[in-house]
């Protein structure tokens, strides 16, 4: 039984983020299969954005935060590890990124997944940290 524990603490299946991050990847594919709908403002669909951005960009932001909660990560400072993280998340992002976009529609993909991703990384272990410190 500790090593069931030691393994849903380290990667954070305790935590919401892992699940919310796939109910609103769930909800972004439903409304890509849904015909895609574009958001009502003209100057936004200008740009090609439509209502599946937000939960896309929502969904992001949580899988930052439930990497940002894994439980091999020090809670007293940001260490190599943050390091490594970042570059995984950066990885992986970069492959989603590569596979659902055109040539001209990558950059906005990397920067739609990866600024809310690292955003919600660094909330949760900023959040760790100033706790960690405060307890003390």
């Amino acid at each position: 039984m500790p090593k069931i524990r030691f393994f849903i603490n380290f990667m954070a299946l305790d935590k919401p983020w892992l699940y919310l991050f796939a109910l609103f990847a769930f909800f972004t594919i439903l409304l890509v299969w849904l015909g895609n709908p574009l958001l009502p403002m003209q100057g936004l669909q200008e740009y090609g954005l439509a209502w599946h951005h937000i939960p896309e960009i929502i969904s992001f932001l949580l899988f930052g935060m439930w990497l940002g909660s894994l439980g091999y990560l020090s809670t007293e400072s940001l260490t190599y590890l943050d390091f490594l993280t970042l570059v995984l998340t950066a990885t992986i992002i970069l492959a989603y990124a590569k596979i659902i976009s055109y040539l001209t529609m990558f950059p906005i993909v990397l920067t739609i997944a990866l600024i809310p991703s690292f955003l919600g990384y660094f909330l949760v272990r900023l959040h760790q940290i100033r706790k960690a410190k405060g307890n003390r």
